[in-house]
């Protein structure tokens, strides 16, 4: 959607002030530990863009967390690259001279731009994979981000699983149920999915290697129908916003009912 789009489709701009109002509302308290996606568009035109997003959900968190997911998908296996694809004769060349992962410098893929800025501000933290990182902000940010193992990349010694043992919630702010990252948690947890072969370039002892690891074989193609029996359990809410819905709910409960759906409708 257009600047311009979002312009015509928005009645009354939004402002720091309404989106901490509206945070209140969905009962996110100032000492939650949450985990948001966002899709910026969806809110309607916002007075000061990301930057004001960030401002609300920080100040509303003020003794809080705040943690938004920091994917690099474009640091993996060039062969399995489909959105777009790169020629076979690229592949080579790509794993030899693909820049290892770093905190500091690798760019978000497809992540938007609230989370592009909050990566970038200066009291946010990185946790350190190559594929499936995330950011944080926040009274337990060191523990979030800390030791992110390389595999399995969405499981309970992951950031994700951090916030799931703290008890903490997820937003999905205009961001689509298919995309909510905690039901790959639930995939890991489920016993019904199998492993796959990741790639990755990674520092090792100050190092680049292109390291070969084996992870889960995850996959979102079900998130949205998983989304939806857990908005009928109540385990997720729903909230209206301009262009869209809010969706909130609490990461254990979430990750445990969709776990459990996963074991009743994948195959082994």
């Amino acid at each position: 959607m257009s600047e311009l789009d979002i312009i015509k489709t928005t009645k009354t701009p939004l402002t720091k002030d309404d989106l901490k109002a509206f945070f209140k509302k969905i009962g996110i308290q100032s000492n939650d530990t949450l985990v948001v996606h966002t899709a910026l568009s969806k809110l309607g035109f916002v007075i000061g863009g990301a930057q004001s997003v960030l401002e609300a959900l920080l100040e509303t968190l003020s003794e809080g967390t705040l943690i938004m997911p920091a994917h690099s998908g474009d640091l993996s296996n060039p062969e399995e690259f489909e959105n777009p694809p790169v020629p076979d004769a690229w592949i080579p060349i790509m794993k030899e001279k693909m820049p290892a992962f770093n905190p500091q410098t690798t760019p978000l893929r497809g992540m938007g731009k609230v989370a592009t800025q909050f990566m970038a501000m200066k009291d946010t933290l990185r946790s350190n994979h190559p594929v499936a990182s995330f950011c944080a902000q926040g009274v337990h940010a060191k523990q979030i981000t800390n030791n992110q193992p390389l595999s399995p990349m969405f499981g309970l010694d992951s950031p994700l699983g951090n916030v799931y043992r703290l008890g903490g919630k997820v937003l999905m702010l205009g961001a689509p149920l298919s995309t909510c990252s905690a039901f790959h948690v639930s995939e890991a947890l489920s016993g019904v999915i199998g492993k796959t072969q990741e790639e990755s370039p990674v520092l090792i002892n100050n190092k680049r290697e292109w390291k070969v690891y084996e992870d889960y074989d995850y996959d979102e193609e079900d998130f949205a129908q998983i989304g939806e029996k857990l908005l009928t359990m109540k385990i997720i809410k729903a909230y209206k916003i301009p262009n869209g819905k809010a969706h909130i709910m609490d990461i254990h409960d979430a990750i445990d009912g969709a776990a459990e759906i996963i074991k009743a409708t994948r195959k082994k």
